[in-house]
């Protein structure tokens, strides 16, 4: 059987709970330009053929504002990283590729940083905060994981609750995209993936001029930056 939307388990009891709160195949091939599904590998193929929720899940992602995100590695022409979902689809602020600087340092931009250029999205189903866990706002890198870790947020086996920043970018343009909404349009969601300077990668403010990203020293708060948990 052709793997598709209809023939994937629990992606129709899924959409029905979240009230179509999902980037699936249909959205991503609207918002990407081709068959999300037809990229795959035969192991990437048996690992999204299931949507790896249920019933309970579904409960808590309606009250905690989730968005269930289908994620692939690639599009027909290769690796499918920040630069080139930026020129698949747009909705980079231009800025990032004019120069971005941050505490005192020297100003750097997104085009040869390997969060940019090498970091790939993983292929599989997520369920994503729409916004940032409210306890991760406004203190130190290392106290917002001690925060999600207090909180006691569900997790997955093999999935952080961190985003990469190139998984941030694909949630965030592809769902601009399909679906017409900024997420992220008046914070920043901070990563897990490093600069090439020792920062820590956050995007956020996506506003009309497009989605912003900086990256921070561990040392850095303030009241917009937190963390979108992922499970």
């Amino acid at each position: 059987m052709t793997l598709g939307s209809s023939t994937i388990e629990g992606l129709a009891e899924a959409t029905a709970a979240l009230g179509g709160a999902v980037l699936g195949p249909a959205e991503l091939a609207s918002a990407l330009g081709f068959d999300p599904l037809a990229v795959l590998t035969a192991e990437e193929r048996a690992a999204v053929q299931r949507v790896p929720f249920g019933p309970a899940d579904w409960e808590r992602a309606r009250r905690e504002g989730e968005l269930l995100v289908l994620r692939v590695p690639r599009d027909p022409e290769g690796p499918l990283t920040m630069l080139r979902i930026a020129a698949r689809i747009g909705g980079m602020n231009p800025r990032v590729h004019e120069g971005v600087g941050y505490l005192l340092r020297d100003e750097w931009t997104i085009d040869p940083q390997p969060f940019a250029k090498d970091e790939t999205p993983t292929a599989g189903w997520f369920l994503v905060r729409r916004a940032p866990v409210r306890d991760t706002l406004n203190v130190f890198y290392r106290e917002q994981d001690e925060a999600l870790e207090r909180l006691g947020l569900p997790t997955r086996a093999g999935v952080p609750r961190r985003r990469s920043a190139v998984e941030v970018a694909f949630d965030t343009l592809a769902w601009h995209k399909a679906r017409g909404e900024r997420l992220l349009a008046s914070c920043w969601d901070w990563s897990r993936s490093p600069s090439s300077d020792g920062g820590l990668v956050a995007l956020g403010e996506f506003g009309e001029h497009g989605l912003g990203c900086i990256a921070y020293s561990r040392a850095v708060k303030h009241n917009a930056l937190g963390v979108c948990a992922q499970r």
